[in-house]
Formats: C-alpha cells, structure tokens, sequence
C-alpha cells in the first residue's frame, strides 16, 4: 500500500467535496511497465484539484484520491463492468488509457485477484473515509452536501467530451439532490458568466447514484468542469500559478451550496445513517 493515497481535510461546514480523480500517482510495481511513464503524474481532473484547494482554504470537509484513477477508479462502481466491448477497459482498473493506449504488455493485464486487491488497498477505505465523514457531518448538521468532482469524460472510451458547458452537474435525474440546491449553484455558475447544464451525458454517475439520500438529509451533486472552464484551468496549472477568477467561481458555488443547504427542511433520519450506508454502498 502507498503512503497518503488519499487525503482528508477535516471541516465543520455542511458541504463536503470529494475529487476521486485528482490522483496523480502511479505504484512502484505498475512503473515496471514502460505505458505507465507517461500516466505516472498526468492530471485527469484539475477542475477538482482547483475545487478541492478552495475547500480546503475555507475549511470545508474534502477527501481526495493520490492515485490516478487508471489504476483504480475510485468513482466507479464494484461490479467492474467493461467499458467497452472491443477492448477489455475495465471500469475499475482500466487496461487502456482513454486515449487508447495499452497500458499493460498481451498477456500482463491485472487478473481478478489483482484487481481484488485493489479493492481491498485503496477503493474500500476511500468510500470508507467517505462514509465516516457523511456521517460525522450528519450528527451536527439537518441536511448535508457532497458536492464530488470528476472526468469521466477524459477517462471513458469512445464518450464524447463535453466541449460545451463549463460546469455539468449530475444528480441521478434529480435523486440525489433537493432542487433548491441544484438551483443555487447554477445560479452562481451563470452569475459569473459560466455556462452549464444538469443532468447531461452523465446523469447517474456512481456517487451520487449511492449516496444520494434526500430523505436522510444526504444530498450528492456530482460536477465536471469541461468546455472553457476546464482548458483556462489546464493552461493555469501547466504554467504553475493560479487562476483567480476560477478560484472566484469556486467560492461561488461553494457559499451558494451553503446558503441553500440552510433553507432545505430537516428531513427524517434512520437510525443507524452510517450502517445504512455501509450496507448499501460497501456489500
């Protein structure tokens, strides 16, 4: 197991961000083969590293992954259904980079126990991590919110890259969120001239799919910064310094979700949230 293949930043608010895709880091044992080279430190997500910096400087809860999502994808599902027919790219551990490079020597792909294993290393005390936070967030506030980054665009085979909005908000057609939240945050997208659309391409993407529970004051939003959002934030961290009007949008969102967080009624509550979880989202 690596050291620090993810990171937790403890907060008080009632929003908590999630970025399963910001890892960077490849393992020792994967560099052996020369595809990896070029993986090992190649962001897959700088829209949530920026989201997940943000939280952090305003002492938001934020979880984020140190591995690259090819070596597991930490917002995909256990099931590891393969991405696509004609080549074995599987969801959790892909064989091949979205770009349709081979990651692995014929032959040398992960078989099902190593593919187990890291499972057992890196995706199940990541969602654990995830659970224990929602639920310690759950204690202290009526309703809360996981607001979770992702590219599943630039990691998916053959999926069109949403060039056109800048923000895509998922809430599994509307499941996993109250209403007035998702409104909030798009009115403070398009306040700052960002344009975006709910419930595109990517409408029932795996977070927000489990973890979404409205009626136990659990709310997930799942959002992919695309279009011109995202290269202004790729030529902002290629040359090493920051961007503060995405920074400024950021913050936006973030006291946008916050503000409407307060205005959503106390729902009813089980009796065991972190059991209930645990059932759903781990077995």
């Amino acid at each position: 197991m690596m050291e620090n293949e993810s990171a937790i930043a403890r907060g008080q608010s009632a929003v908590m961000v999630v970025t399963p895709h910001t890892g960077t880091l490849v393992p020792p044992d994967l560099l052996a083969h020369p595809a990896w080279e070029a993986v090992n430190g190649r962001l897959s997500d700088p829209g949530g590293k920026a989201l997940g910096a943000v939280a952090r400087k305003r002492g938001i809860t934020c979880i984020s992954a140190a591995l690259h999502p090819c070596v597991i994808d930490l917002n995909v599902a256990l099931n590891n259904t393969a991405l696509s027919h004609r080549l074995n790219r599987l969801g959790l551990c892909r064989t091949h980079t979205s770009r349709g490079e081979a990651l692995y020597l014929p032959g040398a792909e992960p078989s099902d126990a190593d593919v187990q294993r890291r499972v057992e290393e890196h995706w199940k005390p990541f969602h654990a991590s995830i659970l224990a936070e929602l639920s310690r967030l759950r204690e202290t506030h009526d309703n809360v919110l996981m607001l979770v980054s992702h590219a599943c665009a630039w990691l998916s085979p053959y999926r069109t890259q949403p060039g056109g909005a800048d923000c895509n908000f998922s809430t599994n057609h509307g499941a996993s969120c109250d209403r007035a939240i998702v409104s909030a945050m798009t009115h403070a997208a398009q306040a700052l001239e960002r344009s975006w659309v709910v419930n595109g391409k990517v409408a029932d993407a795996f977070t927000a799919q489990r973890y979404g529970r409205r009626e136990c004051g659990v709310h997930v939003i799942e959002l992919e910064v695309a279009g011109r959002w995202r290269r202004e934030l790729e030529l902002a961290q290629s040359d090493a310094r920051g961007d503060a009007e995405s920074d400024a949008l950021m913050v936006e969102i973030l006291c946008a979700a916050e503000r409407a967080l307060d205005g959503v009624a106390a729902p009813g509550v089980p009796a065991d949230l972190f059991r209930d979880f645990h059932d759903a989202c781990l077995d």
